[in-house]
């Protein structure tokens, strides 16, 4: 998960510029209309009959279920596939969605395809090779105009330092999947480095046409561009294509000689969908998302941006508020924002990534500074412990053993009664510079369950920052056979690690974290 800008790109601000070309050959497209005739409508009809004006949901904790998810709904796909991600990776999950996505289109299905540019750029030859496809369209959010050395956009740096972070994932207008997600080994449970504890909301009902009416207002915006008039001195053939295709279907053969493979068959949402009905969650769904206009906004001149969307939720809650975030950078005016509500009695809980499972340790410098201010005002503050794979025996090791290694899901909780669930951390950039999504449910039976099984396991997964009669911040956690342990210094990290923590926050402003 790349946070902020490569270092090269903060070194060359001195550097000359680059323009990118017109953005005028853009045609304008809506999703299509939901028809009643595809399979995925007449699977859910029922269901979504008898719970008018609600929206169900399937909660995708696991990794494996989260692939399994995206691969069905595209393997029924009938009309169309809209995709908006931060990061697509061109890895084994990543080539297997991509088979079964250049399927569908060989059938007819309609593809919109919008990724983010910071990460996406090294692959644009492949994704003009996949917009080469009559049936697919590739468009990059605010892109670079230098294609090979972002150094150039130096000149642009407060433009291109605002990146498209949204997440969703809308099948035939009739199915969605929302949440924290990219497309990669790391978020479905493959990756034999590190996996990433993530979550998804699998969707029917009315807040689908919601989300593809948003994805619609990303795809025809001013900062998506078409692949094809970035990529220069270079057009896509159909023997480029035929070779996509081949090097997409090699993964399911590759994934076949793993033990991911039978993982994935034996994973329990495969034997839901042959065997019994999945357990849904229903209720009323709002998406709320950052318009566009964002990238072009100072912070003061963001009105509607989506922390501003979420707030009268948070001045709505009396009694709990349960905040799980990755990457928490509160500053001092989130400090005073938890003094209020401990003012008013309500008791909030707070979930990140330690400095042992975190992915980006310049963020973690932007949140060290403040939990001793946080737990004066009241907040129970917990950080995910690490799982590291190499403790594993790599021959042996399935996936990481499908265990996280660091926390990346969005996930906050108001009362027990609503749920949002998305892309966004709390932190500055989320805040103000990146754009980010997601959807509030409404549904107490949803709440319960994820607050229930989050607290649960927080004494065995996390540690639990506390500060001792000296006033100072110890770590408390408690182990497989119930017994309690008690540190001093940041646990399981190398002075090292801490001293770089440290380090980064000099050179990094906390607004860009």
């Amino acid at each position: 998960m790349i946070k902020i800008l490569p270092i090269p790109i903060l070194l060359g601000l001195s550097a000359g510029c680059a323009s990118l070309p017109a953005n005028t050959n853009r045609p304008y497209s809506e999703a299509l209309p939901p028809d009643p005739k595809t399979p995925l409508a007449q699977a859910t009809e029922t269901q979504i009959k008898g719970h008018p004006g609600q929206s169900g949901f399937y909660p995708l904790a696991s990794g494996l279920e989260a692939l399994v998810a995206r691969m069905a709904a595209v393997v029924v796909s009938d009309r169309s596939i809209d995709l908006q991600y931060y990061i697509w990776e061109n890895d084994l999950t990543g080539r297997m969605l991509l088979h079964e996505v250049l399927r569908a289109a060989d059938r007819g299905v309609r593809v919109r395809v919008l990724l983010d540019d910071l990460n996406q750029s090294r692959y644009e030859k492949g994704l003009a090779i996949l917009d080469y496809h009559p049936n697919v369209e590739v468009r990059m959010a605010n892109p670079f105009a230098g294609r090979t050395w972002k150094i150039l956009d130096a000149m642009r740096f407060s433009t291109v330092n605002r990146r498209m972070h949204n997440k969703v994932f809308v099948v035939d207008n009739q199915t969605a999947i929302v949440g924290g997600r990219n497309i990669g080994d790391e978020y479905f449970g493959a990756s034999e480095e590190m996996n990433f504890g993530d979550f998804d909301l699998w969707a029917i009902g009315p807040v689908v046409q919601e989300l593809s009416r948003h994805f619609d207002t990303y795809w025809n915006s001013e900062i998506a561009y078409p692949i094809s008039v970035l990529v220069k001195g270079f057009k896509p053939t159909l023997e480029d294509l035929q070779k996509l295709k081949d090097d997409a279907a090699a993964a399911i053969t590759e994934a076949e000689k793993t033990q991911y493979a039978d993982a994935l068959k034996e994973t329990p949402i495969v034997k839901k969908f042959t065997h019994e009905p999945m357990k849904l969650y229903w209720g009323k769904a709002d998406v709320v998302m950052d318009p566009p206009e964002k990238f072009h906004q100072d912070s003061k001149d963001q009105v509607d941006n989506l922390a501003r969307q979420l707030y009268p939720l948070i001045e709505k809650t009396e009694k709990e508020l349960i905040l799980v975030s990755p990457y928490f950078v509160p500053g001092k005016k989130g400090v005073k924002f938890f003094k209020h509500l401990n003012d008013r009695g309500v008791q909030s809980l707070v979930l990140t990534n330690s400095l042992a499972s975190s992915d980006v340790a310049t963020v973690f410098s932007g949140y060290k500074g403040y939990r001793k201010d946080l737990l004066d005002q009241g907040v129970s503050l917990y950080e995910l412990k690490p799982n590291s794979p190499t403790t594993t025996p790599k021959k042996n090791r399935v996936g990481s053993s499908f265990s996280s290694a660091g926390l990346h899901g969005k996930i906050f909780v108001f009362d027990r009664k609503k749920v949002f669930v998305g892309s966004m951390n709390l932190d500055p950039r989320s805040a103000t510079l990146n754009s980010e999504m997601g959807v509030v449910v409404d549904s107490p039976e949803l709440a319960e369950m994820i607050s229930t099984n989050l607290i649960a396991h927080l004494r065995r997964d996390s540690y639990q920052v506390l500060l001792n009669e000296k006033n100072n911040l110890i770590w408390k956690t408690t182990d497989d056979r119930g017994l309690e342990h008690v540190f001093s210094k940041d646990p399981e990290t190398s002075w090292w690690k801490r001293f770089k923590a440290s380090l980064s926050a000099i050179f990094i402003p906390e607004s860009w974290l």
